[in-house]
């Protein structure tokens, strides 16, 4: 008898799930427990080995469904996850609009709704393809909910990858295949950790062999790990340092444009008295981090005392503000970097490519006349539209080269990638950002996390200077050199290892090929589930793969 055809009789009734026969809150039970074991690593990271194991419950949950039910066992799932992981979600809405908790709360309750129901569709799909190719498991399920992350409109990227900070030896491999690489290594591991507890005696054969090939793939990964995190180690300890000085400032969000500090002035703020420290310190350039405004584009009082006071010091400087332009007899606006040589003068330029939506830019489908009005009522003044920059930049400093980015670009893997690009020896990761919109919660410890992998995935020193901290400092594995504590204000010296000759890695030369692999994998997986539902029609389809 085929592989590929199911043993008729008493063995297809036995191998019936348990499930079936516990009801429905039995199932939303394990899909809560699901969601709750998948955002714990995100809020304390040295659970990570949960996210490996946290979605075996949803696959008990999943099983023998029919498709509505596992659209909604998979939205309640990803809504409780998303509420749990971006709880801060509340306290953005209160600094954002002032609104009061509860308001607040079912602002972000639509928020979680949404991003939730990406793992509601995978759910569909995953069940779908289980019904008409069940042997296939090991492929339905991973490629099922990575390929929907890379497909659904979110408003941030999901990657699972990025609560695997703390197992540096599992996150090597992102710089093969980036963040979904090791998304659909962890998801590949709990399929078939469950098909240990819940085998297919009737597809016996073929998915025997396709669990042998999932083990090994995860031991390869594994493997990598071991040998590529040794050989960085050992590769990163003989390089030289770069001392980089990082002001901290801890600033407070402000809609409008705020004074200069009691004490100082547009010409002379806060941190440039913090550079002063630093630079007494040994600092061989200064980052400021994402500031509200500055002055430097508008006022010549600002770029003329910054400059002089820089030449003095003899000492580079990088630094945020909020430019402003005229385009076609319009007044536009850019977040922008800015790079000041040693003599004060502009070096280097960047304006943020990725805006940020309903802060910096209203999507269109928002725009649509209703619509419209009710985001400007929720979002008021916070809403500031920002031109969108149109290339990425490197500054080149004294060997370095630099590449800068502004705050929700951190959270973007084949974006990163494709800055850093096959030309990448010599080159630095530069993240900044003002987080203290999101309160004293662990979002700025999340957008810390994503910066520390976009690291690993292109093999580059990173640094991550954060308005309110957590500021960091990370080698191209992963390690971190030098950090600073949660809103607090704080100046750090940072000895950062740097080869003018090293940095770059497979997939920030190829960044679209993991996408790709995940898409086309699916399409074929589709294909044949079609194809098999052709065949044997929509009954006998769930009883054959």
């Amino acid at each position: 008898m085929s592989s590929l055809e199911p043993t008729p009789g008493p063995v297809f009734e036995l191998s019936r799930p348990v499930l079936r026969r516990r009801g429905v809150v039995w199932r939303f039970l394990l899909s809560g427990l699901s969601a709750v074991l998948l955002f714990l690593p995100w809020l304390y990271p040295q659970l990570f080995w949960l996210a490996w194991l946290g979605w075996i419950p949803l696959l008990w949950a999943l099983d023998d469904s029919r498709p509505g039910l596992a659209l909604l066992l998979g939205w309640f799932a990803g809504t409780l996850y998303f509420a749990g992981t971006c709880y801060w979600m509340i306290d953005f809405a209160i600094n954002l609009k002032g609104l009061s908790w509860l308001s607040s709360m079912g602002l972000a309750m639509l928020f979680w709704l949404y991003s939730g129901l990406l793992l509601g569709l995978a759910g569909l799909l995953y069940r779908y393809l289980s019904q008409q190719l069940p042997a296939w498991d090991v492929l339905n399920f991973p490629l099922a909910f990575v390929s929907l992350t890379v497909l659904y409109p979110a408003l941030f990227e999901t990657n699972f990858a990025e609560t695997q900070t703390e197992f540096l030896l599992g996150l090597q491999g992102v710089a093969v295949f980036g963040a979904k690489g090791m998304d659909l290594a962890m998801l590949l591991f709990a399929v078939l950790v469950y098909r240990l507890w819940r085998p297919l005696p009737q597809y016996a054969r073929l998915a025997t062999r396709l669990q042998i090939g999932g083990w090994s793939l995860l031991a390869a990964w594994m493997l990598y790990g071991v040998l590529s995190l040794d050989l960085w180690d050992q590769r990163v300890e003989g390089w030289e340092t770069r001392r980089i000085g990082l002001v901290q400032p801890n600033d407070p969000p402000s809609i409008e444009i705020p004074p200069p500090a009691p004490g100082f002035s547009r010409e002379f703020p806060e941190e440039m008295a913090a550079t002063a420290r630093l630079q007494q310190a040994g600092a061989e350039w200064v980052v400021w981090p994402e500031a509200r405004y500055k002055g430097w584009f508008e006022l010549y009082s600002v770029r003329e005392a910054w400059a002089r006071q820089l030449s003095e010091w003899q000492l580079p400087l990088i630094f945020h503000d909020v430019e402003r332009r005229w385009v076609n007899s319009r007044q536009v606006s850019f977040n922008s970097m800015v790079l000041l040589g040693a003599d004060g003068e502009q070096q280097g330029f960047y304006r943020k490519m990725l805006r940020m939506p309903f802060g910096e830019y209203l999507p269109e489908f928002f725009q649509l006349p209703g619509l419209r009005h009710l985001s400007e009522f929720f979002l008021g003044e916070f809403l500031r539209p920002l031109r969108a920059g149109q290339s990425h930049s490197v500054f080149e400093l004294d060997g370095m080269r630099i590449v800068p980015k502004i705050c929700y670009e951190a959270a973007f893997p084949r974006f990163n990638a494709q800055a850093v690009g096959a030309d990448s020896a010599g080159k630095l990761l530069l993240f900044v950002s003002q987080d203290n919109w999101f309160g004293e919660t662990n979002q700025p410890f999340q957008h810390r996390a994503m910066s520390i992998v976009r690291a690993v995935e292109n093999r580059v020193p990173m640094v991550h200077l954060i308005n309110n901290g957590p500021s960091v400092a990370a080698s191209p594995q992963g390690r971190v050199v030098a950090g600073t504590e949660a809103f607090t204000r704080a100046e750090l010296l940072v000895d950062l290892p740097f080869s003018p000759v090293s940095g770059g890695s497979l997939f920030s030369r190829y960044p679209w090929l993991t996408e790709s692999f995940l898409l086309a994998g699916l399409a074929l997986l589709l294909l044949a589930a079609g194809l098999r539902r052709y065949r044997y029609g929509p009954c006998e389809a769930s009883a054959s793969n």
